[in-house]
């Protein structure tokens, strides 16, 4: 069910709303889905992402930074930045803590990444299928976060399978 739309009408300087046109033109989608996209995205993250800690930062720092550690320090560094992921940081990401408000952000974040992502949902599963060519360090750093987030969140222990620029994820249903 798609939600209801309302029409509204907004006044943009000239040569902003050329380069937005002709980002619509290159993504092939008109302008109006453009600007949903461009809406949604600063609702569901940047309005709030820096009052929850986040910071936009280059992936390639974040990848030497990363080469630099060792798993057992990337495996501490995990834990401790899932005990981060506090009531108050989903309460201001997502309004609320649940399963599925964890998941919501986890794709979310990884949009606005611009990560190639796959998720898929079935009856038993959940599956994350990430591509972010930073490095096995990297994929090994968000496995862990995953495991970690979801043991805290959840009574599930995700499967993780890493490679050098990708990582596989499934978290199984637990039928009660």
């Amino acid at each position: 069910m798609t939600n209801p739309t309302e029409a509204a009408t907004f006044r943009f300087d000239k040569t902003m709303l050329d380069q937005l046109r002709v980002e619509a033109e290159q993504k092939q989608i008109n302008l109006n889905t453009l600007l949903n996209q461009i809406v949604r995205s600063h609702i569901e993250w940047h309005a709030n992402a820096a009052r929850a800690g986040f910071i936009p930062i280059r992936r390639g720092v974040i990848k030497r930074l990363f080469d630099l550690l060792t798993k057992e320090q990337i495996d501490a560094l995990a834990a401790d930045v899932s005990r981060g992921l506090t009531d108050e940081t989903m309460m201001i990401m997502t309004s609320e803590r649940t399963e599925e408000t964890i998941y919501e952000l986890l794709e979310r974040w990884i949009r606005i990444s611009g990560f190639n992502y796959r998720h898929e949902i079935s009856e038993d599963a959940r599956i994350f299928v990430i591509q972010h060519n930073m490095g096995e360090n990297w994929s090994h750093y968000i496995s862990r976060l995953i495991e970690y987030a979801a043991s805290e969140f959840t009574d599930m222990k995700p499967e993780t399978q890493v490679t050098e620029n990708a990582l596989f994820i499934r978290i199984r249903r637990v039928r009660h």
